[in-house]
C-alpha cells in the first residue's frame, strides 16, 4: 500500500505532485529529534520559593477545614468590600485613586485603622489627640463585633440554623420534587 505525501517544494513540471516515499518527512523528524529545546522558568527561582510557601501555608488541614461549611469571612470584612467603600464603582475613579484606595485597605485590613497613623506620621503631618482617640474607638469596634459573632452560642446558633434551613429544603424537595436541574426535561 503506498502512503502518497504532498510535495510543497515542486517545481512545475519537473517533480510530481505527490511522492511515494516517507524519506524526505523522515530526514526532517530525525532533525527535529536531535534538537532538544528547554523552556525558560515561568517565574523566577526565588519568587517560586516564596510563592510555594504561602501555598504551603494555605492549604494547610486546619485553615482549610474553617472554610467547611460555607463559614468564610462576611462580606462587609472582605478586602475588596472595604477598598469599594472607599473608592466606589459607581463614581469615576482613576487608576491612582483605586490603588490608593487598595492600599489603605489593605492597611486597615491587616492591621487596623490604628495602622493609618503610622501613614500620617511617615508623611509628616501631625496626629492631633482626637484622630488618635478615633483611630482605637474604631479598632475596639470591630474587636468587640468580630467577639461577639464569634462567640460560641451565636455559632452553635448559625450551624442549628442552617442545620434546619436544609433539612427543611430537602423535605420540600421531597413533597415537591426536583424543581430544576440537569436532565429535568427530559
Amino acid at each position: 500500500q503506498n502512503v502518497w505525501l504532498y510535495n510543497p517544494r515542486r517545481i512545475k513540471g519537473r517533480t510530481p505532485k505527490f511522492q511515494s516515499s516517507w524519506e524526505g518527512p523522515y530526514r526532517i523528524v530525525k532533525k527535529l529529534s536531535k534538537l532538544s529545546y528547554t523552556h525558560k522558568p515561568a517565574m523566577p527561582l526565588l519568587v517560586f520559593n516564596a510563592v510555594q510557601k504561602i501555598y504551603e501555608d494555605l492549604t494547610r488541614e486546619e485553615l482549610l477545614s474553617r472554610c467547611l461549611g460555607g463559614f468564610t469571612q462576611n462580606a462587609n470584612e472582605s478586602l475588596n468590600s472595604v477598598v469599594w467603600s472607599i473608592a466606589p464603582k459607581a463614581v469615576s475613579s482613576g487608576k491612582a485613586v483605586v490603588d490608593i484606595a487598595t492600599n489603605v485597605a489593605i492597611i486597615t485590613y491587616n492591621g487596623g485603622f490604628s495602622s493609618l497613623l503610622d501613614v500620617v506620621s511617615t508623611l509628616e503631618l501631625k496626629i492631633c489627640p482626637e484622630l488618635h482617640n478615633y483611630a482605637m474607638e474604631i479598632d475596639q469596634h470591630h474587636v468587640r463585633a468580630a467577639n461577639r459573632s464569634s462567640s460560641i452560642n451565636r455559632k452553635s446558633t448559625r450551624k442549628d440554623l442552617t442545620a434546619l434551613r436544609k433539612e427543611t429544603d430537602e423535605l420540600n424537595s421531597n413533597v415537591e420534587g426536583q424543581l430544576y436541574g440537569a436532565g429535568i426535561a427530559e
